[in-house]
């Protein structure tokens, strides 16, 4: 077994089992036990002998990531913001949570960062915050179309169900600030006691008095307000990283959010990782309805976030289920396709000058879902990781960024 320093998380995990051939439901709608717990620092974690150290950073494609590196070294006293885009293995942020713990302990952290409604637009939430409220809202999720209401650019939309109604925000760390993104019309704090500033166009910002971990807000104008995520900061300085991720997602699926790239564009941000491609693989996606889906969705964020350095990630293997009908009995296989379009976001970030980090390879390539599977790192609908899975990419892909970043003042 291979040793390196880390960080444990405690968080939730993937438990679904596959249900069809393209096991579209299991990806869009996955079950999910929660498991809550704090983070805390261990002396060591062990990789298994299958994970490909020697493979795991980032190639560059000719990229200079000097300017980022000297952002976050100087976050001590500056707001340094980094945007994580995916689909489910995001959503539940277990392996993002590993990277924004130990980055934040490294560069000083700016707080949770963003959150998003997930349970009140009824599906899987992290387990380190809770949004709750007494009134029923109208639920739109990125995978569930027509949408009922707007869709925001984290993939979620609620409208509440009533004039009048209650966000209950907790979090397991301090903020100091609050930022409601929405659509629509503005909503309005009715609480005399807490001031919001509506100057930016939606974003209702509030400054508290002193740090919480949890706070009720009163507000009114919601059957015209949709909210699509919430930012908990602490503090004027440090990393905030946030994540979007939503189950099912795709490149395509992000293109079709209006305004998805002026959203993002929103937290300035200093660097974008874009972690897609297994769902695109339980599809009948084509090489290059890949190459253009990824063009649409890079020239987007280039455009609207010109300081922004990407970055761009290959999903591990993974397998699907097959069914044969006579003996009614499931099987699994290896998705071939996924190894396909690793190999088409590999060569797009090659011709396109942007870094690539391929996980295909650091998970072990070619027949490494088997040795997930038997060590329980992947779960059984053998798409998901489990939460120690996660736990692992999440280590690795942390050790690939800072090694990136080290190696601009070489």
């Amino acid at each position: 077994m291979k040793k390196t320093t880390a960080i444990l998380t405690v968080l939730a995990f993937t438990t679904a089992a596959a249900q069809d051939n393209t096991q579209s439901q299991l990806r869009e709608n996955p079950e999910m036990e929660t498991a809550k717990g704090k983070v805390y620092v261990a002396p060591e974690i062990d990789y298994p002998r299958y994970i490909d150290l020697r493979a795991n950073h980032i190639d560059m494609n000719g990229d200079d990531w000097s300017e980022l590196a000297a952002k976050l070294n100087g976050a001590d006293s500056s707001r340094v913001t980094i945007v994580h885009i995916g689909d489910s293995h995001l959503q539940a942020d277990m392996g993002t949570a590993v990277t924004r713990t130990r980055m934040g302990e490294h560069y000083g952290s700016a707080g949770r960062s963003l959150i998003v409604p997930f349970k009140l637009a009824g599906t899987n939430e992290p387990v380190d915050y809770t949004i709750t409220s007494s009134v029923p809202m109208t639920q739109a999720r990125l995978l569930k179309t027509p949408w009922p209401v707007e869709m925001g650019f984290t993939g979620i939309g609620i409208n509440p169900q009533a004039n009048d109604y209650d966000l209950n925000i907790g979090d397991e760390q301090l903020f100091d600030s609050i930022a409601i993104y929405y659509s629509g019309n503005t909503p309005v704090i009715v609480d005399e006691n807490i001031k919001a500033n509506d100057s930016v166009p939606g974003i209702i910002q509030v400054k508290l008095n002193e740090p919480v971990t949890q706070i009720a807000l009163n507000l009114t104008n919601g059957s015209n307000s949709v909210i699509h995520g919430i930012n908990l900061v602490h503090g004027h300085s440090g990393l905030a990283y946030h994540v979007i991720g939503n189950n099912g997602a795709t490149y395509g699926t992000y293109n079709g959010v209006e305004g998805f790239a002026d959203d993002i564009a929103r937290f300035d941000p200093a660097l974008i990782i874009i972690s897609l491609g297994t769902n695109e693989a339980f599809n009948t996606t084509s090489n290059e309805d890949m190459r253009s889906s990824m063009k649409q969705l890079v020239d987007d964020l280039r455009s609207t976030c010109p300081g922004a350095k990407l970055l761009v990630t290959t999903p591990s293997e993974c397998q699907r289920r097959r069914t044969r009908r006579r003996r009614r009995r499931a099987s699994f296989h290896v998705n071939q396709n996924v190894k396909r379009l690793r190999d088409v976001i590999i060569g797009f970030a090659r011709t396109e000058g942007i870094p690539c980090y391929d996980f295909y390879e650091v998970a072990g390539g070619t027949g490494s879902s088997f040795k997930w599977l038997r060590d329980k790192y992947m779960n059984t609908d053998r798409i998901h990781l489990t939460r120690a899975g996660y736990t692992l990419q999440g280590h690795l892909i942390t050790e690939a960024i800072e090694e990136a970043l080290d190696n601009t003042d070489k």
